[in-house]
């Protein structure tokens, strides 16, 4: 089983992986993210440490066709209305490890946050707003935490 949480947002936001780091850290987030990566052209494992324990995500970017998810019926008028051009989409991708999928949810919510993004926790709507992204995911750390 796979968990994919999807950041919709509009290319020209999309951080430096330095500076999506850093915004990681400066949230107070206990998580280490290798930087090393072309954010449009890496595909696969981008190893990552939280509270100092490995733990990482599959990482891919890619642009998206709001007309053909529409089409597709993966999307709502309601929510391609929200997404508006949004059209970068970077998915995190975790198994049943915990510590990664913790991982892949801090790293979602502050991308989302940095680039004004749409987060799709578990990779469908409804839409966590940038606004409410990095709350959210502290909201969620405790519970996460519990299944280590």
């Amino acid at each position: 089983m796979s968990v994919e949480n999807n950041v919709f947002m509009v290319r020209e936001n999309m951080p430096s992986p330095e500076q999506w780091l850093d915004a990681i850290k400066s949230q107070g987030f206990e998580m280490e993210m290798d930087t090393d990566f072309d954010v449009e052209k890496h595909e696969g494992f981008l190893p990552c440490k939280y509270k100092g324990a490995d733990a990482g995500f599959e990482y891919y970017a890619e642009w998206v066709d709001i007309a053909e998810l529409l089409e597709e019926d993966l999307l709502t008028d309601d929510e391609a209305r929200q997404l508006g051009e949004r059209t970068f989409l970077v998915s995190l991708v975790t198994g049943s490890d915990y510590r990664e999928y913790m991982t892949s949810m801090i790293a979602s919510a502050v991308l989302c946050s940095l680039s004004d993004g749409m987060f799709a926790e578990g990779g469908e709507p409804p839409f966590i707003m940038a606004s409410e992204s990095v709350k959210w995911a502290r909201d969620c750390i405790p519970e996460i935490e519990k299944a280590f």
